[in-house]
Order: C-alpha cells, then structure tokens, then sequence
C-alpha cells in the first residue's frame, strides 16, 4: 500500500546538483551538463555558492533558498562538506541523495572520519544515499543521466546494478552500438547505506524493468541481498558477475568441511536459493545484456539450430552440451516441411544444417518451421560466409520469418567479419541478439533456460512434514556454553555426539576411558569389536596421528590399541594433552556407503551446509555440494543430487537402495542445528554410514565461538529460519486442541485444501476477486515466504499441530519498513469460534518483533463481519480514495 522510500531516489520530479558549474573538467559540471544533454524534463536546480547561474540557470548557495523540497540531492563536492550538505538536505526536506564524491575511505585511503561524519549526518536527516564514491545514477527512460560518464544510455527494459564506476562507464559505452537499451544504470560506489538489497527491492516491482545484472565484489549485508535477490528473482530475470572468485579463507580449517568449502562454493550457493543465474566473465555478462535486452523468455531448456556451416553447428552442439542445453530433433512435421525447400542431402537432424549454398528464402522456411515447432525452446540462427552467401539477406531472411507476437526468442550468429558486418547490425538493430561466436551464442541461451528452470524449482513444495520431534534445545545449548565457559573452542566425540543425540540424529556410544583398565571395561560395555581413538582436544583428525584402531576383537587387543596410539600421539603430537581414549561399538549397518555431513561458517553467508562422498579419502575425494541453510525436503534432495556420491545411494549390482529419507533426515536436522545454535563455527559427521535400514553418526567433530553480543537469534545466518518461537497452542470454546503456528514450506498441501474449501465468498472476501484455487506458482509464494520481511501465520485444529488447517494471516512488510500490509481469511466452517481475532493478536506479535509500528490492509466494504472485527481490534476504518468498494484499516503496534 506504500509506495518505495526509494522512489524520489529513482524517479525524481526534481534533481538538485550540488557543485554544479559550466567547467567540462569538474565533476559538478559533467554531471550538471550531462543532465541538460539527457533532456530532462524534471525541475533542475543547480546549487553552488560560487556562481549566480549556471548554463544560463538562476544558481542558489544551498536549499534553504529554494521554496519546496527537491527529490533527489546529486552531490559533487569535497569530502569534506558532503555531510553538512546532507545535513541541509535533512532540514530542507529532501531526503534522497546520491554522493558521487570521494574520499571516504575507499581502497584503503584516509577517509574513514568523513564516512563516519556522513553516516552520523545521514541517520540525524532522514536522509538515503547512494554512494559515495559512485559514477551516479541513469534512469534512460526518465531523460535523467545523474553521472560523469561521457556517453549517453539508451533506454530500454533492462537495469544494472554495479559496484564498479568502470563497469558501468563500459556498458554504457558499449549499449548504443549494439542497440540495447536500460532502465536503469545504478553504480553503488562504497554502498555506505543504499546497497544491492534496497535497489533490488525497489526493481523487482519498476514497471519500466523486465531484467536485471548484477556486478558484485563484496556483500556488506547477506540477509537483506538474498531476501531482496529471491524476491526479484521470482518474476525477472537476475544475472550475477562476482569478481574474486578465487579469493581463499586464511584461517586454518579445523574440519574437513572447512577444507572443502571455498568462499565461491558458497556465493553459488546463496545465488541457487536466490533463484539467480549466474556468470563468470565480463564477456558473459555483454552476452546476457544482449540476450535479456530484447525481453524474450525461454520457457524451457531445448534449443533449435539453423547453421549453413556444419563446422559451426558441431561447435555450437559442443557447447550446448557443456552447459547441459538440449539440441531436440525436429518433430515430424518439421522434418516434412524442410524436406520440401531443403536439397535432399540435408542434415535432418539438429543442428540442421541447410548447407553453405543456402538461399535467404531456405533460411526463412528454416527458422519458420523452426519456430512453429513445439519441440524447440529457442531458435539460433547461424551464418558462416562462403562463395554463394548473402549475409544481409539471410539476416533479412531471418527477421521475415519472425511472425508477428511470436514469444519464442531468436537469437543469430553471423560469423566473421567484413562480410557479415552489414547483416549483424540489421539483425541487432531490429532486437535480434547477435554473437560472434557459437558458444557465446549458445550460453546466452543458456541464461534463459536456466532463469526458466529456477523458477520451476521455486514451484517445487515439500511434501507434508511427517516427524515434527522438536529438538532438546535446552539440553543442546547447555553442552555448547559449557564448553564455552570452560574456555575450550572444540567439543569432545562424547559432546558432540550428545549434541548430535539432542537434535535426534543416530549415533554409536561413545564411552571415555582415561586408562587402559577403563577401556576393557568400556570395552565389554559396548561389546566387540569396538573402535579404540585417541582423546585429545588438541587432536581433531586422529588418522594423521595413528590415533584410530578399529575392529579390535578381544580384552588384549584393547589394551595394546590403548598403548600403541596413546605412544604414537605422544610421540607425534607432544604439545597435546592425552586425556586417554573413547571407545565406541563398531557400527555395523548392512550395505553402507560413507557419506560426509559438515558444516563451515562462511565470513558472509554464514553456516554453510555441505554433503557428500565421506570417509578417510574425503578431502582427495571432493565429491560434495553446498547449500545454505534452512532446509526443507526438497532443499535436502537437490543437494544430495548435485554430488556423484548420489548414484551410489541408489539400488546398482546386488546392493539394494540407501533410505534416502533417513539421509535428507540428518540434513534437515543438522540444519536446524546450526539455525538455532549460532556457536557452532564448524561441524563434520564423517563419516556419516547410510544403508537400507537407516543412518549411523560414526564420528563427529564440532567447533565452537561464542556469537558477538550485538546479534539477535538468527542473525548469524542469511535466510531466516522457522520462528519456531511464535507457535502457540490453545483450545477452541469446544474442547478441540488449537495450534497458531508460522506457515512453513510443509504446509502447501493443507493450504491448498484450506483455499479450495473456501466458499465463494469467503474467497472473494480474501483475493478481491475469482480465484477458484491456488496456482502452482501462488502456493510456492505463500508456503515458502521469507520470514525477515513478512510473516504467515496458520490455524490448525487437531493434536500436535499436525491437524487441519482452518485459517490463515499474513503480513508484508512495506517498502518503508515500519509498516506492513495484512489479509486473513477462516474456514467457513469455523466462523465466530474467535479463530480470526486469535490469528490477528498472533500478527500483531510477529508485527512487534519486526520493529514495526503499524499495520493496514483493505477490506471489501461489504465484508461487514471482518469490519466489525477489525472495530473490535482497535482498528481505524476510511475510505480508499482510489476505489469506493473498498476501505483501509489501519492499527498502530
């Protein structure tokens, strides 16, 4: 119901220039020059003491002289005074602002005094800035170049989001030749405050957007870049170029997961849950610029290939396969209809190849049937220039056989040069994507398939949750903060497996025994064989010091393992403190395969949850993947099935099939482990041994720090978990047990069925309008929700919770971030059972500790019984000024 906070920022009806002047080699006067060039049609105020007009323009010294407050400040100034400016913005009204000036600290230059004055300025004033140190801001379509860039943008539907100056400069430079046209150009600079989640926030819902690039070098604030990144990525297309893609971590790791995690591993991981694409040169980034430009859409990963060069199309096919693109073969039809305008040595398959003596109206009829045929995802048109071509009138060719509103995206690659150059730019000036090469070719398709495919697994929902068993999260952090205040940053096998037993994982028995008799006993305990390992906290991989015996049979046995590894760790590790050893029952799990569970936490994103091919070889091995927690189930599977490891769950030969479900069980549980204890720094379960029957915990390592005393509960993790702290139970006035819960991505099936048993008018009360049930698409967006930036509460009738669903509430935050917009809709069945002022009372909470202070929605004015009920609940009723049937309520948190 709020308009963005951000809009005056970039839809501005005034600009004031701070530092203009008539100089071409100041800042101020670039960018003062450059807004006159664009044209803009805004009020245009030029501010600088030292001049009474500029460019023929009445010049004011500050704000105050001006007679109404002014959207948006562009300030090229001297460090220095940048905060009393903003400052004067504050009082003038104007409370948007992009600093283009430098000198705050950037790149390890003294600064950091004015970025912390302008920070300090800022917050006082209200005031939201990009920058500093950034090239400014380019909106095409609003006539508004706010930069110093020396060439002009032209418009279209695509935007740019850059950390770097350069980058920008570049693109800017390179669009207009090859006829792409933006939305926006968007250079951060030091991203003091505005950063890539407010921008992202604001493009996800600018009707002037259809895509989106990202250049990134660092992520100042992980929560809110995946929570606005997942928002935009559900309806626009979002390429990510990261730069220091091979940085290393310096602290040593202390488990194999550490060791096996990159801080890359990880980016891609918080972009696969994002739902971005992503690429990995600046060259891919120019190809996915050409391939969103003209705002086509692939609605599937199959890809059709006209070529009059073989050799082309073979390269072409190459790289498709690498990048996992499906070449189809032509349908009959298609077949049959180029059998009829093709010579009959044709290649009849894909690539087809319509030979290097193809006439235009060939390559017409080519990529025609091509187009039609529902086999083909996307057409790629190739040229190769040889004795009888006619390269401008094939691409003529090309563009006559586009039909008018064909959704199919056409993309052309005229090799060379001289010859082919008049027909590429016939091509790219009429919007068909032109390469030079087949691969780049190819991988732009690529970006939208894959944009295609992210979200059709954003569709995907988890079945129902069957074992809801909570964790002993008393007990479990009891163990952690024992240890802690013990001073000791490694847990004990005892410990770790305890806490491993706390969150209902499997384990072997672990008994320490500090002398050899204390293992005999231990020993028969357990029964043979057991496994004799070394304890030591100084000790992390017991192998590397011979510190693991295993399969030891009998009472001798086990007192020359105790001796031996106790002698050898000595002998190997004097500085450690032997305490003795554990002894443990040999797991025995019938056709087991090794398998590694770890957990690492990465500088920016957090725990990071990584799956695979476990035992003593894990680190030669590195078979595994990454993802970021929360999980659900299918979360959990995609991971699994990213490794090799995977097949061997499977049924092959004479073993039968893992219990996969027990596997995807350890790793929801390991994820709500480290969502709730933010100590933990490092986990391992290595190894984890899976066969049919179940799971074995075999060995575990955990690592520990205690959190900074700022963070709130989930604070150390990008993507909010369950807020497990917000379910409450109760009883209706007839006896029945009530749960009013957080929604969660488990529920899609009972939020379907809730939707579809509405009434009619129960449903048009809700959606304001015929929704009968809800889309694949809907049931996603409602059961997977975000819970830093809105929150959905569910009214469940049965025991434990796990009942039937009567009712639901929902809030999202709005883009002012003090406010959010509710809807509620209860089961016609269940009607003045006090279910919708419970669920309402339950918002109100989750509303208050989201820091927010007011809540509003709309209600149809006919729906008198939610009106009363919102008197009731101390809400205020007006009328909507833009539609008479409906009214806003509003409450104060």
């Amino acid at each position: 119901m709020d308009r963005s906070p951000l809009s005056p920022m970039f839809n501005p009806a005034s600009v004031a220039v701070f530092g203009a002047s008539e100089s071409t080699t100041s800042v101020g006067g670039r960018v003062f020059s450059n807004i006159l060039r664009a044209g803009y049609e805004g009020e245009l105020y030029p501010v600088n003491p030292k001049y009474e007009s500029v460019h023929g323009m009445d010049c004011v010294p500050d704000l105050s002289r001006l007679d109404k407050p002014v959207d948006l400040a562009v300030i090229a100034t001297p460090a220095a005074v940048v905060p009393e400016i903003i400052r004067q913005c504050g009082i003038a009204g104007t409370t948007n602002a992009v600093v283009l000036s430098a000198g705050f600290g950037e790149g390890g230059t003294p600064g950091q005094n004015n970025a912390r004055k302008l920070e300090a300025a800022a917050r006082k004033a209200g005031v939201r800035y990009l920058g500093p140190n950034c090239v400014g801001l380019v909106r095409p379509w609003l006539k508004l170049d706010a930069t110093f860039l020396r060439s002009e943008t032209p418009p279209g539907r695509l935007a740019l989001v850059s950390q770097s100056g350069a980058l920008i400069s570049a693109i800017s430079d390179w669009a207009a030749p090859h006829h792409l046209g933006f939305s926006a150009l968007v250079s951060l600079g030091n991203s003091l405050d505005v950063d890539f989640g407010d921008v992202l926030h604001f493009l996800a819902t600018d009707p002037h957007t259809s895509a989106i690039l990202l250049y990134v070098e660092g992520i100042h604030d992980a929560p809110s870049f995946i929570s606005a990144l997942r928002n935009a990525a559900r309806t626009k297309p979002v390429i990510v170029l990261k730069a220091g893609r091979h940085t290393q971590s310096s602290n040593a790791a202390h488990t194999h997961t550490g060791a096996l995690i990159g801080d890359d591993a990880v980016f891609d991981a918080a972009l696969a849950r994002a739902g971005a694409v992503r690429t990995r040169t600046f060259g891919e980034l120019f190809a996915a610029a050409e391939i969103l430009s003209p705002g086509k859409r692939a609605h599937g990963n199959r890809l059709g290939i006209i070529t009059n060069g073989g050799g082309a199309g073979v390269l072409a096919a190459d790289r498709a396969g690498d990048l996992g693109v499906e070449l189809p073969a032509p349908s009959e039809e298609t077949l049959k209809q180029l059998d009829g305008v093709l010579p009959p040595y044709w290649s009849r398959a894909n690539p087809v190849d319509i030979l290097g003596d193809a006439t235009p109206g060939q390559f017409t009829a080519a990529i025609r049937a091509a187009l039609a045929d529902p086999n083909f995802d996307g057409v790629l048109a190739m040229l190769t220039p040889q004795a009888m071509t006619e390269a401008t009138a094939a691409a003529q060719a090309v563009l006559d056989a586009i039909p008018a509103g064909s959704r199919k995206p056409v993309l052309a690659c005229w090799m060379g040069e001289t010859s082919v150059a008049e027909g590429r730019v016939l091509l790219s000036s009429s919007g068909i994507p032109d390469f030079t090469t087949p691969e780049k070719a190819v991988e732009a398709f690529s970006y939208l398939a894959q944009h295609h495919h992210h979200r059709r697994l954003a569709n995907e929902v988890p079945g129902p949750l069957h074992d809801d068993k909570p964790p002993d999260l008393e007990g479990a952090r009891m163990i952690v903060n024992g240890a802690l205040t013990d001073g000791r940053t490694m847990l004990s096998d005892i410990e770790s497996k305890a806490l491993l037993r706390a969150f209902h994982i499997p384990i072997n028995i672990t008994i320490e025994a500090a002398t050899p008799a204390d293992a005999l006993i231990a020993a028969e305990t357990v029964g043979y064989p057991v496994a004799v390992k070394i304890n030591s906290p100084q000790i992390t991989h017991k192998s590397d010091v011979g510190g693991v015996r295993l399969g030891v049979g009998s009472a001798v046995e086990v007192k020359q393992a105790v001796r031996d590894i106790t002698l050898t760790a000595q002998r190997l590790r004097p500085d450690a403190k032997i305490k003795g050893v554990t002894i443990e029952a040999m797991a025995h799990v019938e056709d087991a395969r090794e398998l590694v569970v770890g957990v690492s936490r990465d500088p920016v994103f957090g725990p990071a949850i990584l799956f695979g091919a476990g035992g003593t070889m894990v680190e030669i091995l590195r078979d595994s993947a990454v993802s970021l927690p929360p999980l659900n189930e299918v979360l959990a599977n995609r991971l699994i099935n990213r490794t090799r490891v995977a097949r061997l769950l499977d049924a092959f030969r004479d073993r039968p099939p893992v219990d996969r479900s027990a596997v995807i069980d350890v790793l929801l549980r390991v994820s709500d482990m480290v969502c709730e204890l933010p100590q933990i720094v490092e986990l391992d379960i290595n190894p984890l041994v899976a066969g049919p029957d179940g799971v074995l915990a075999v060995d575990a390592r955990i690592r520990l720090a205690r959190p900074p005393a700022k963070d709130g509960p989930y604070d150390h993790v990008a993507i909010h978990p369950y807020p497990r702290h917000l379910v409450q139970t109760d009883f209706l006035p007839d006896g029945r047990p009530l749960t009013i819960r957080p929604i969660r991505p488990e529920d899609a099936e009972s939020e379907a069925a809730f939707v579809r048993d509405l009434s009619p008018e129960a449903k048009r009360f809700r959606f304001m309008g015929t929704v009968n049930e809800l889309s694949e698409e809907m049931l996603a967006r409602f059961t997977q929700i975000d819970y830093r930036r809105e929150m959905a509460l569910v009214a469940v009738v049965g025991e434990d919770g796990s009942g039937e669903q009567h009712g639901v509430a929902r809030y999202v935050i709005n883009p002012d971030n003090t406010s959010c917009e509710f809807a509620i809709a209860v089961s016609d069945r269940l009607q003045g059972q006090g279910l919708g002022t419970r669920l309402m009372k339950g918002l109100f909470d989750a509303a208050r500790d989201h820091d927010l202070d007011k809540i509003e929605g709309a209600v149809l004015r006919e729906n008198v019984s939610m009106l009363h009920l919102m008197e009731e609940l101390g809400f205020t009723v007006s009328p909507d000024p833009d539609d008479r049937d409906v009214v806003i309520v509003e409450r104060w948190l």
